[in-house]
C-alpha cells in the first residue's frame, strides 16, 4: 500500500507538506499541490478513510437502507445514490431489509458501527424507534418515498396521490366505473396517499367510494397474483385495476390470463413506477412514472447538505416529486356491458 511517506520519498517534501496538500490545505503554494497530487496518481496512491475519519470527525461514507433489492424500483434509486455519492466524494454501504422492521433495525446499528456520515433509509413504517434515536443522537438522515412523521423527517418521495389520481382518473375518462385498486400494507404512508388520490378521481366522477374494492397486500408478485384470484373467486367484477406497484402489476396480469381475462380486452390495468420492464410485457403496461433515479440522487444532495448545514434543523427539507402517467396498450375504453 502507498503511503504518505512514500509520496515525500518521491517528492523531497515533508509528510506533513504531503497531508496539507492532499487535504486541501490552503497554506500549500498551488504548484506544490498539484506536483503532490500528480506524484500521488502515479503511485496509485489511496487515502485511509478510516484515519481520515478519526482526524477530520467525518467518514466520507453514508449508508443505504433499502426495503427490497428485488425490486427493480429500489434498484435504480440505490443507481441514483450510488453515482451521486461517488460524484461528492462519498462511499454508500447498502443494506437490504426485505420489507423486515427487526432486519431495519439491525441495519441501522450496523451502519452507526461503521460511523457513516448520515443515513439514506427507505423505511418499513412499523415502530420507529430506532429511526427516533437517531434523530435524537443528532445522527443525519433523510427517509425516501415514504415518512414517518412523528419524526418530523427530511424526506424525498414522489407525489403519491397525484400518481394515483392520474392512474384512476384515466382510467374512469375511458368508462370504466369499477375500478379495483390492489393496495399495499395500510401502515406505508404512500399505499395511503394513493389511496387518497383513488378516492379523489372516484369523487371527481361522481362514483360512490366502495370499500369492497380495495384490497392489500404484500408488497410482491406472488402475493398479487394470490389476491387478484381470491377477488374475482369473491365475486367481485372490476373491468379495470390499478396496483400499487408495476410489481403487483405483473402478479394481477399472470391471474388474469389464468382467468381467460384478456388484457385489455377484457380489463384494463394499470400499475406504478414505470419499471424498465413496463414497457417490455407481453402487453405494454400503462403505469404511473416515479423519478426513481432522480429520488436516489437528490436524496444524497439532500442528506450532504444536511451533514453540512449548521443552522439545519429538523424536517427542514421536504422534497416531493411529480409523478407522469404513461399509457400504453394494457388499457383501453371499458367493454359493453
Amino acid at each position: 500500500m502507498v503511503t504518505l511517506r512514500d509520496i515525500a520519498r518521491e517528492t523531497g517534501l515533508s509528510v506533513n507538506t504531503i497531508s496539507r496538500a492532499l487535504n486541501g490545505k490552503p497554506d500549500v503554494n498551488p504548484e506544490t499541490r498539484q506536483r503532490v497530487e500528480s506524484v500521488a496518481k502515479q503511485l496509485g496512491y489511496v487515502p485511509n478513510s478510516i484515519a481520515r475519519s478519526l482526524v477530520g470527525g467525518q467518514s466520507c461514507t453514508i449508508g443505504l437502507i433499502i426495503a427490497d433489492l428485488q425490486n427493480p424500483f429500489y434498484s435504480k434509486v440505490a443507481q441514483g445514490v450510488e453515482e451521486a455519492a461517488r460524484a461528492e466524494g462519498y462511499s454508500t454501504i447498502l443494506v437490504n431489509t426485505n420489507e423486515r422492521e427487526s432486519d431495519e433495525r439491525q441495519a441501522v446499528q450496523v451502519l452507526r458501527s461503521k460511523r457513516v456520515d448520515g443515513m439514506l433509509i427507505h423505511p418499513t413504517q412499523g415502530e420507529s424507534e430506532h429511526i427516533c434515536q437517531l434523530r435524537n443522537d443528532g445522527i443525519p438522515f433523510v427517509l425516501i418515498n415514504r415518512h414517518i412523521d412523528e419524526v418530523n423527517p427530511d424526506y424525498i418521495i414522489n407525489n403519491n396521490q397525484k400518481g394515483a389520481y392520474l392512474a384512476v382518473r384515466h382510467l374512469l375518462e375511458l368508462g370504466h366505473k369499477r375500478v379495483l385498486h390492489i393496495s399495499g400494507p395500510e401502515r406505508i404512508s404512500s399505499v395511503q396517499e394513493r389511496i387518497t388520490g383513488y378516492k379523489q378521481a372516484l369523487s371527481e366522477f361522481n362514483i360512490p367510494f366502495d370499500e369492497k374494492m380495495v384490497v392489500h397486500t404484500q408488497l410482491d408478485m406472488q402475493s398479487s397474483y394470490e389476491t387478484t384470484l381470491r377477488v374475482f373467486e369473491s365475486g367481485l367484477s372490476p373491468t379495470a385495476i390499478y396496483t400499487y406497484s408495476d410489481l403487483l402489476a405483473i402478479g394481477t396480469f399472470k391471474a388474469l390470463r389464468e382467468l381467460n381475462k384478456k388484457v385489455p380486452d377484457d380489463i384494463s390495468l394499470v400499475g406504478y413506477d414505470d419499471i424498465d420492464f413496463a414497457a417490455f410485457l407481453e402487453v405494454p403496461l400503462t403505469t404511473v412514472r416515479q423519478q426513481m433515479y432522480e429520488i436516489g440522487r437528490q436524496a444524497v444532495k439532500l442528506l450532504i447538505k444536511i451533514i453540512h448545514d449548521a443552522s439545519y434543523v429538523p424536517g427542514k427539507y421536504k422534497v416531493v416529486l411529480d409523478p407522469e402517467l404513461i399509457v400504453r396498450r394494457s388499457t383501453a375504453k371499458v367493454a359493453q356491458q
